[in-house]
């Protein structure tokens, strides 16, 4: 189980860990975040109150369904998940799971994620 959030899973190109702080004292304890745009989920990671209580909750979405599938697999399966990243980087199998994925998402299989 995660339990240092201050450290996101990944890095992410325009990230808001370093705003997460200042977000969440202008945001106060809402009822309901909404993350457009969740990349690490810097923001939401680092929310300072109790989370999914029963009449809170948060919700993220992400243009890249690949991703919301990554943190989807991260929630349903997470020793799963840990499992299959786990692997000794080869280039050429770097290679091989980017050129998959390229086809893949050209395919339009990211409906399947829905």
């Amino acid at each position: 189980m995660i339990t240092d959030l201050r450290k996101t899973p990944w890095p992410w190109f325009g990230g808001k860990s370093a705003a997460a702080e200042a977000v969440w004292e202008a945001l106060g304890d809402v009822a309901h975040y909404v993350e457009p745009f969740a990349g690490s989920l810097a923001v939401l990671l680092r929310r300072p109150h109790e989370a999914n209580r029963s009449y809170y909750s948060e919700t993220v979405n992400d243009l890249d369904g690949l991703l919301v599938n990554a943190w989807r697999s991260m929630q349903m399966s997470p020793q799963a998940t840990a499992d299959a990243a786990s692997w000794p980087v080869s280039e050429a199998d770097l290679h091989a799971r980017h050129i998959a994925i390229v086809r893949w998402k050209q395919e339009r299989n990211l409906e399947h994620l829905m």
